[in-house]
């Protein structure tokens, strides 16, 4: 008799990097398209999850063709922190200055307290997200946008988690070397221009 239970299970070959975000196509507020993306880690390979609806699209990133991972502070999360403070501080002015009328002043008072406590609510989740940034990945045929890593400290993380990967497939790079190609970059890209 065989017992199924002994057998050991699979092994998961994917680990989920921090980070979940939306990648829209179109307008940001009138999207064309919007997808849930998430970004994944194998031996080999990141793995980058779209869903929209009921469809998934997926693109696979080798660490050996992985040229560059470029994450670029933005100031979106400072801009929408101080617009929700802003849009907080009337209602908590209107609940201060609600008239004195006894059976109502308590619901009125109330209801503008809530909702201005509701836009400071989401102003302080968005400080503790942190701040906000854009993050591409470069290979050799493509640059791609990383909708999953538009905060900081996803990004931050995720890329602890998949530097060891990345150095494991394409070595590092000497400091003096690393200065000696910057800096031929930067004259072949000047005497392009000149």
């Amino acid at each position: 008799m065989i017992n199924f239970m002994d057998e050991p299970k699979p092994r998961n070959e994917y680990q989920r990097l921090p980070g979940r975000g939306a990648y829209v196509e179109g307008n940001r507020w009138l999207a064309v398209t919007r997808s849930l993306c998430t970004l994944w880690m194998a031996r080999d390979h990141l793995l980058l999850i779209s869903r929209t609806g009921y469809t998934e699209t997926y693109k696979r990133f080798y660490f050996r063709d992985i040229q560059a991972v470029i994450i670029r502070k933005t100031a979106t999360a400072l801009v929408l922190n101080i617009v929700l403070i802003i849009l907080a501080l009337p209602f908590f002015w209107l609940a201060a200055s609600a008239t004195d009328r006894p059976p109502q002043i308590y619901w009125e008072r109330l209801a503008w307290a809530s909702i201005g406590g509701f836009f400071l609510f989401l102003a302080l989740l968005s400080f503790w997200r942190g701040s906000s940034c854009i993050t591409h990945i470069k290979t050799a045929v493509q640059s791609e946008r990383l909708a999953a890593w538009h905060r900081m400290r996803a990004a931050r993380k995720g890329m602890e988690m998949i530097r060891p990967r990345l150095l494991e497939a394409q070595g590092e790079l000497p400091p003096q070397e690393l200065k000696a190609r910057l800096e031929e970059r930067i004259i072949r890209q000047d005497s392009l221009t000149h």
